[in-house]
Order: structure tokens, then C-alpha cells, then sequence
């Protein structure tokens, strides 16, 4: 008969009933994944907020948006952030790329506070700026300062944590995780059975001569294309269920290998919410194009490398190697990212000299998506083109800002009409777009003249901060706060526009009249 060995070998097992182990188990056989994720952003998503991962000074620095101040600083190492008459400990913090967020215990549960830290321009900035929404319409309105004062528990909890469990009993959160951060389980599964069994050489030896799959853990690359993009869609792809209730009361039951679908289903355009239309629409472009990050599964189920080819996250990208900033594998150029499957491309493909070092990804895959303060490109991979409605950019004239959509130049471009006549999403992008360094068509006394109108008028501090982020990448050491208030940005850019080369836009007050100030709501 087979031996139990064999047996363990061959037999599927079903990763639900194992427990998990921790990434510090993981080590200590693979210690070379285990340096290399070690790297990434993945394993800081989420840390206790002591020491080093607390990335913030918290000495003291006093902040303040539309008339609240803020403070920051520490008690017996443990850092606190003060705001009307409040002050609250830092827990946890979230993030360590761009930004960090903190998370307090407020009245029972953990909340994400309103203030953040921008690790790249080292400086803290009020949430409504990271998720668009405007300045209060009052010097001191309490319900839009803390709009995004957000419950971690039934909320960031789910995807930045292995195994996240929310543990909502009789109306109180009893929250726990397997592991903060997302580390190794996250992806692989539950790792008992495969330290377990994998004490014994013999078996592993047996897999490393023979490369057969090992049934106590999962391997992403070696899942079908529908179940790896699982993997990654959990998180990267925000979705929605039938029964909320259960994964409060017990947490995700998602395990690496398993049909996402089974416990949820990815929100589109056209999602309803109790019945009512319409709820998520805003999320999306109006041909149903994602255009916020945490939609990365959507853009890339609507591609059609996916739905003619074999496309899955790992086609791309490598969770083990490459630049931790986008983790693309490093084997390959930027260009070989899609040319190991577009064999066949014309050398007169991209229609761009070369010398212009427009790629296939920046076609392809414009940036149109907005997220962590930043433009990001678009994971719905697709045919270029001139958009003929005016309801979502394209990567054509945002590049070439000086064009309509009709292709032609003189009057207002395409750029411009998006910079001020777009909502507030439609214009953080093209703002951000301002800041590419092969700009086509730029002339850059207009541009900034453009930048400083935004940065002084636009009602929204996260477009104000796009702004100053393009003008910045033209003239550096230029200074701003995208959160002060009407007459301090006033003063500030009447200082800028004095030292500036900056050309006289004769249509400038009709642009300021096509200004939009839809709401939006971009969500979680």
C-alpha cells in the first residue's frame, strides 16, 4: 500500500481546520524569503506602535486645518496626538511607504485619528486631505474634522493583518489577528501542517528533487489564474458580502487557494447596496474603469490579457524581489512587463520616437487611478484612445497638455478643462499629471500659473496638495501647506507667483467658473 509519507505528499488538505504559525516560524527555514519580504511594505502594514515603526517625531509639532490645532508628542515613549480638548494614546500604527496613520483607542474601539504623517515630505496633514474631501464649510465644523475618524476594528483590520477576526459580541469589539501586518500566511495560508510534517528530510527532500507542490502550504504561482488573483483580490480589490454579520462576529474566512467568490464578490460600478443603485458608482469612471487604488482586481478582471490570456499579479509582479516600491519583478524592463507576452509588437508600435521613452504601460495603463495622495496607473490594461465623453481622462492628453480631444491645439485643452472644470477627483489626477517630466506640449510659465490657481482656490486640500507636488517637481525648494487656510494660501502663492516665471491666462476666469464642486465619496 501507499506509505503515510506518500500520502502526505499527494492528499489535498484543507487549510481551514490548520492553525497558523507566524512569519517568525517561517524563518526559520526560509530565511532567504523571509530577508526578502522582510523588505517590503507588506510586512510594516500594520505594526504596534513603539520604537522605529513609529515613523512620526511626535516632538512636540503643533499642527492645526481650518481652525482646530493638534499637537504631538510622547509620554513615557508612548506617542499621543491632542486635538479639541482630547488626547488620545497611539496603538497602532498603519502604513510605511508613503504615509502612516495612526490608531487610537477611542471609546471602547480602535479609530484611525484624523492627522497623518507624509513620510516623504515628512510632515503631518489632515485626513480629508488623503481621501479628497473639502474644507469645512465653517472655520471650526467638528463632524468634517473627524469625518475620517474611522473604526479599525470592522474596518482597516481586514486587509492590512493575517486572519483578521473584527470579534463583535453583544455590540463590543473583541478584535484579533493572527499576525499584524500582512506576512507570510496572508498569501501562503496557515502553516501547521507544513512545519509539522516538514520536520521529517525525508519528505523534504522528497519535494525538493521531485518540484511537485506541497499540499500543506500554498504556492501562489502554481494556483490556477482565477485563484491567484484571488489571492491578491482580497485585498487589492474592494469587495462586498451577503452577511456582513458573520465576518464581524468570526472574521474573514478566506483562506490562499479558495474561490473568493464563495464569501464575497468584488463591488462595480453598478453594485447596489440594500437595494439602492448606485451607492459605489462614484469609485469608478462612467465606462466603469476603476479610478481609486484598492480596485486593482476589478481593473484587471476587465483586461483583456486576463480574459484571452493567462494575466495574473505575478506576471508582473514579484513579492520576493525587485524595487519594494511597486515590487515589479526585476528580471524584466519596464517594457518586457508586457512584451514576454506581446511577442509580435512593431518596432513603429508606440508611434513615439524613442528618445521620448514613452513606454507600454504608459499607453496602456494610464494614470487615472487616485490614491495615497498620489496618481497611480490604471490596472485595467487596454486599446489607447481619445475618450469622446468628457467623464474620465486619457492618457493621450494627459500627456499632451496643450491638445483638445479633438486633436487640436489653441483655446482650452483637455488638460486645463479637467484642472478646473472636472469633480475633485478628475482634477487631483490631471493635477498630479502635471508633474511628469516628458510633459508634451508644456509650457511652463502657463502650467504654473495653472498649479498656483489650484493650489490658492481649490476647495479640496488633497487636489491643492497634487498641485503643489507638480509644482515642486518644476521648481524645487518651492514652499506650501495645502492645509492653511483661504488668506495663508493666498499670501503664500502671491510670494510664489512673484518669483515664478508665470504667463497670463487671458481665460482664467472663465476656467474658475467651470470649477465643480460635486461631492464625492471614494470610500474605505
Amino acid at each position: 500500500g501507499v506509505s503515510a509519507r506518500e500520502r502526505s505528499l499527494t492528499t489535498p488538505r484543507d487549510l481551514h481546520t490548520e492553525s497558523y504559525e507566524t512569519a517568525a516560524s517561517c524563518t526559520r527555514c526560509h530565511s532567504d524569503h523571509a530577508q526578502s519580504f522582510a523588505r517590503t511594505f507588506h510586512r510594516t502594514m500594520t505594526r504596534e506602535a513603539r520604537g522605529a515603526d513609529v515613523r512620526a517625531p511626535f516632538a512636540g509639532e503643533r499642527v492645526s486645518y481650518f481652525g482646530v490645532p493638534a499637537t504631538m508628542d510622547k509620554r513615557d515613549g508612548t506617542p499621543r496626538m491632542s486635538w479639541g480638548g482630547r488626547t488620545i494614546e497611539i496603538a497602532l500604527t498603519v502604513g510605511s511607504r508613503r504615509y502612516q496613520q495612526y490608531i487610537g483607542r477611542v471609546d471602547g474601539s480602535l479609530q484611525r485619528l484624523p492627522w497623518a504623517y507624509h513620510l516623504e515630505e515628512q510632515r503631518w496633514f489632515h485626513m480629508n486631505g488623503a481621501f479628497l474631501t473639502a474644507d469645512p464649510a465653517l472655520p471650526i465644523a467638528g463632524a468634517d474634522y473627524t469625518r475620517h475618524v474611522t473604526r479599525w476594528n470592522d474596518n482597516c483590520i481586514f486587509c492590512h493583518n493575517v486572519r483578521p477576526n473584527p470579534g463583535l459580541a453583544n455590540g463590543h469589539f473583541e478584535s484579533k489577528v493572527e499576525e499584524l501586518g500582512v506576512a507570510c500566511e496572508a498569501c501562503h495560508g496557515p502553516a501547521s501542517a507544513h512545519e509539522r510534517e516538514n520536520q521529517d528530510p525525508y519528505r523534504r527532500y522528497r519535494l525538493h528533487l521531485s518540484g511537485a507542490a506541497d499540499p500543506t502550504i500554498v504556492n501562489p504561482a502554481r494556483l490556477s489564474q482565477e485563484r491567484s488573483l484571488d489571492v491578491c483580490g482580497r485585498c487589492h480589490g474592494q469587495r462586498i458580502t451577503d452577511d456582513v454579520s458573520a465576518f464581524l462576529r468570526a472574521g474573514d474566512p478566506f483562506v490562499p487557494g479558495d474561490d473568493l467568490s464563495l464569501y464575497s464578490a468584488p463591488l462595480w460600478h453598478d453594485t447596489t447596496l440594500a437595494g439602492e443603485p448606485g451607492p459605489f458608482a462614484s469609485r469608478f469612471w462612467d465606462d466603469g474603469t476603476p479610478r481609486l487604488t484598492a480596485y486593482e482586481y476589478q481593473g484587471v478582471l476587465q483586461s483583456p490579457c486576463t480574459a484571452g490570456g493567462q494575466l495574473t499579479c505575478l506576471s508582473c509582479h514579484d513579492m520576493h524581489a525587485g524595487d519594494p516600491r511597486g515590487q515589479m519583478r526585476p528580471e524584466l524592463t519596464r517594457d518586457q512587463l508586457c512584451t514576454q507576452c506581446h511577442t509580435q509588437v512593431s518596432a513603429d508600435h508606440a508611434r513615439h520616437p524613442a528618445q521620448s521613452q514613452v513606454g507600454c504601460v504608459d499607453c496602456h495603463m494610464p494614470s487615472v487611478v487616485y490614491g495615497v495622495m498620489a496618481s497611480h496607473p490604471s490596472h485595467r490594461i487596454e486599446i489607447p484612445a481619445l475618450h469622446p465623453r468628457q467623464d474620465r481622462p486619457d492618457a493621450c492628453t494627459l500627456c499632451h497638455v496643450d491638445r483638445t480631444r479633438e486633436w487640436q491645439r489653441g483655446g482650452l485643452s483637455q488638460a486645463e478643462q479637467q484642472l478646473f472644470g472636472g469633480d475633485p477627483l478628475m482634477r487631483a489626477i490631471t493635477a498630479a499629471s502635471y508633474a511628469q517630466p516628458r510633459l508634451a506640449g508644456d509650457r511652463p510659465a502657463r502650467s504654473n500659473a495653472l498649479l498656483l490657481e489650484v493650489m490658492e482656490h481649490d476647495p479640496y486640500p488633497g487636489v491643492r496638495h497634487l498641485a503643489y507636488r507638480s509644482l515642486l517637481a518644476r521648481s524645487p525648494g518651492s514652499a506650501f501647506v495645502p492645509e492653511a487656510t483661504a488668506s495663508e494660501r493666498a499670501a503664500r502663492v502671491g510670494a510664489l507667483r512673484a518669483k515664478l516665471p508665470v504667463e497670463p491666462v487671458p481665460a482664467l476666469d472663465a476656467l474658475r467658473a467651470r470649477a465643480s464642486d460635486r461631492a464625492i465619496d471614494i470610500g474605505e
